[in-house]
């Protein structure tokens, strides 16, 4: 019922990639990252619009072997199982089935689909042909481009979304309807009286007829017109058109009038309705074994949406994704979308470009349990000092704890650091205004190239953003206070230290004491710290040999 895996050998720049999908799914990363590589290797295995594989799919790296394949895994349902044949069954009701779209020896039939059989063996011999992929054999694949009109999902004249919907209902109407009976009926009775009426010159079309079989009649042959019914492809070519009404104006409007954000909404919205219009198709026997899914790629669904728009419709593909047959992967550009489904971290994959190709980082259920586990070390820190201990509650112990406190960290804003290239972890509101406003005045080289300042909401948080960075394959330092004199600032300090991970921070380094004593910044109370450190920046009120001691500090932060 539902696509587990996919693994992907040598298509484009993935040279060799699994992924694990949930019923909602989000790609995310830097620009040519290798996201759409990923889901044009899915569209590639289902053929989808068009979508084949080309032998310029084929990495030209000396890495890359000759072989190029897709591997997809579902986990299927009772029913679903039930109707496999034998050879595939296995006991945890799962299939996995591979398209060969080149084999290094070439024994492989370019585009065969295999499947492994239930001792775990890739059987040599066609699982799924071709048509019976595009029937629907293994679900059902839904691609929504990046960049569309809606001419391409709304036209009549050839395939599109909006003819197959038409084409479902009418063509159950007309097996079981009265409408179309009386249709026919009227026609006949048309083809009657239309035959016999004639022109003022005396044409007709019962004359026609009759002419032609004088002319024939040697040959023993007689031409018979005949006026039919229309069928339901007829009828929607021919009779059925489609318009939209602007409701402030009260007329109709052409589809080019409206925004590119209400065309997307438009497509989206037929393309589901499509899907849900599809008549069922019941299965008989193991030969006859079709998956009950549709599976929809969208790239860049916020596309020409502002904010509020990019989250109702994150929270309509997540509603979606809910039922039963429906799964959807985004390919997304969004922070509003990560942010919204903050609370399925596993469900998060980041891509990236590395030496080896695109590559692809996910925190697994499990993973993520660890990582909420390993984030309590800060409990046991508190436990020894009771200035601490008296800042948390007891839900803080628990770390079910964790999965909230980063669903409410994980705004729009901080969401960001899913799409930097490099994360600078800072303590709070001060560090992140004061930073950013040096990296606008070009005071810090590099500061420009791809990076996120994250609000780490105190100190007490960086190990737990630095164990979901590194998790991520995303590289980032962190910037801290020394808090000399402090006794638990020790511990924290470790722990800090601790966090780090040999390939993905960078450096950590502190700020000796803490940044207003370091910039000769007064007090003031903590809510007003981050425009007060501006006031002070801007009217030239901190040292500038502090101020240059701090921007080289920073740059020894970011990557060369």
């Amino acid at each position: 019922m539902k696509l587990a895996q996919v693994k992907i050998h040598n298509f484009r720049s993935v040279l060799d990639q699994e992924i694990t999908l949930q019923d909602y799914s989000l790609l995310v990363g830097p620009n040519n990252a290798g996201k759409s590589s990923i889901i044009d290797a899915i569209r590639a295995f289902y053929e989808s619009d068009g979508a084949k594989f080309k032998e310029e799919d084929v990495p030209r790296i000396p890495a890359a072997d000759q072989e190029s394949w897709v591997e997809l895994t579902f986990h299927l349902d009772g029913s679903e199982a039930e109707s496999l044949s034998e050879d595939y069954q296995s006991p945890d009701k799962v299939l996995r089935v591979r398209k060969d779209f080149r084999s290094a020896d070439g024994s492989s039939k370019p585009g065969l689909i295999r499947a492994y059989a239930k001792d775990g063996t890739l059987v040599n011999k066609a699982f799924c042909s071709a048509a019976e992929l595009k029937n629907g054999r293994l679900g059902k694949l839904v691609y929504i481009p990046a960049m569309s009109e809606v001419g391409d999902h709304a036209k009549l004249s050839g395939p599109s979304a909006l003819r197959s919907l038409l084409l479902d209902i009418l063509g159950s109407v007309v097996g079981s309807g009265q409408a179309y009976n009386r249709l026919s009926q009227n026609v006949h009775e048309f083809s009657k009286n239309v035959r016999a009426e004639s022109t003022q010159d005396n044409r007709s079309l019962d004359g026609l007829e009759a002419d032609m079989n004088e002319l024939l009649e040697p040959w023993q042959t007689k031409f018979n017109l005949h006026i039919s019914a229309p069928s339901p492809d007829d009828i929607i070519k021919q009779m059925v058109g489609w318009e939209l009404v602007d409701e402030l104006h009260g007329q109709p409007q052409a589809v080019d009038h409206y925004g590119s954000g209400f065309q997307r909404h438009f497509i989206y919205s037929l393309i589901c309705l499509s899907s849900n219009y599809s008549p069922a198709k019941p299965r008989k026997s193991s030969a006859d074994f079709q998956l009950s899914l549709t599976l929809m790629l969208f790239e860049e669904p916020e596309a020409f949406l502002h904010p509020p728009q990019q989250e109702e419709l994150a929270r309509s593909l997540m509603k979606l994704a809910a039922q039963g047959d429906w799964q959807i992967a985004c390919a997304t550009h969004s922070p509003h979308f990560v942010s919204k489904n903050s609370r399925d971290i596993p469900a998060v994959i980041r891509v990236t470009r590395r030496a080896t190709g695109a590559t692809a980082y996910q925190i697994s259920k499990a993973e993520w349990d660890a990582i909420a586990d390993s984030n309590q070390a800060i409990n046991e820190i508190a436990k020894a000092h009771p200035k601490m201990k008296n800042l948390l509650a007891d839900d803080d112990l628990k770390s079910e704890m964790e999965a909230v406190k980063l669903s409410l960290w994980l705004n729009p804003d901080r969401s960001s650091i899913f799409f930097a290239d490099h994360v600078l972890l800072v303590e709070g509101a001060t560090e992140v205004a004061l930073i950013n406003r040096l990296i606008g005045d070009a005071r810090i080289p590099g500061g420009t190239n791809g990076l996120y300042v994250l609000d780490c909401l105190g100190k007490y948080n960086f190990h737990r953003f630095m164990n979901l960075l590194s998790h991520l394959g995303i590289r980032h330092s962190v910037l801290h206070d020394s808090d000399n004199g402090k006794e638990q600032h020790h511990a924290i300090n470790q722990l800090i230290e601790d966090s780090c991970h040999s390939e993905f921070t960078f450096c950590a380094k502190h700020v000796p004491g803490d940044i207003e004593k370091f910039l000769g910044i007064p007090p003031t109370k903590a809510h007003r710290k981050p425009q007060h450190a501006l006031y002070c920046y801007e009217t030239e009120r901190i040292d500038p040999t502090k101020l240059q001691e701090f921007c080289a500090l920073l740059k020894a932060c970011l990557p060369p």
